[in-house]
């Protein structure tokens, strides 16, 4: 039995896009110039200049929007994941600003049909989490945490989306940019049984 770790935002939920699509609307509409300094950085407080007041204002507007949905192949990947045997660990920074977060996060999947096995809530850091729970292999669309994660043995799928920064795969890291590639690199692994049913 393998334990998958799976982050939500921008691996699961679409929402990075959205986040990011209101960050840059922010910046030139509400605070009236171009603060953007690191164009690949997936967090806003490294991604522009702001002010820790300006990033705060951010957050309380943006964190618990609920407009986003599920990215296309991650609810038909992760069943057929469960179906292998994995234990789907879904670990995510949802709820380090607003306990809604969460709620948010776990109607969606609800509503989606997604179930997980494990939810580990409030982590931007995930190495200790990781360790902690035996975690086999991390599906993250952070650069950081997988440059972590994989320096200690752990198996990451860094979803890579537009605009991030791109990364050499290596025997822990595999850069992927959709769940079908997702499915095809554990399965070529040898992680999930063959099956007699390749209906699609």
């Amino acid at each position: 039995m393998k334990k998958i770790g799976v982050d939500l935002d921008g691996v699961v939920f679409d929402s990075e896009t959205m986040f990011m699509t209101e960050a840059e609307l922010y910046d030139i509409r509400v605070l009236h110039r171009n603060s953007l300094i690191a164009p690949e950085e997936p967090r806003v407080q490294k991604k522009y200049s702001w002010t820790k007041e300006e990033t705060d204002e951010y957050i309380r507007r943006f964190s618990v929007s609920d407009a986003f949905g599920v990215i296309p192949g991650a609810k038909e990947v992760l069943a057929l994941l469960q179906e292998s045997g994995c234990k789907i660990f879904f670990i995510s920074a949802r709820g380090q600003f607003d306990e809604r977060e969460k709620e948010i996060a776990l109607r969606k999947l609800d509503e989606a049909g997604i179930r997980g096995d494990a939810f580990i809530w409030g982590k931007l850091d995930k190495l200790d989490v990781c360790l902690k729970n035996g975690i086999d292999a991390m599906i993250d669309d952070r650069y950081d945490v997988c440059e972590s994660l994989s320096a200690h043995g752990i198996l990451c799928l860094y979803y890579q989306s537009l605009g991030r920064k791109q990364m050499r795969s290596g025997e822990n890291l595999i850069q992927v940019f959709h769940w079908g590639e997702i499915y095809r690199n554990l399965y070529e692994r040898g992680w999930l049984g063959r099956t007699d049913d390749e209906k699609i």
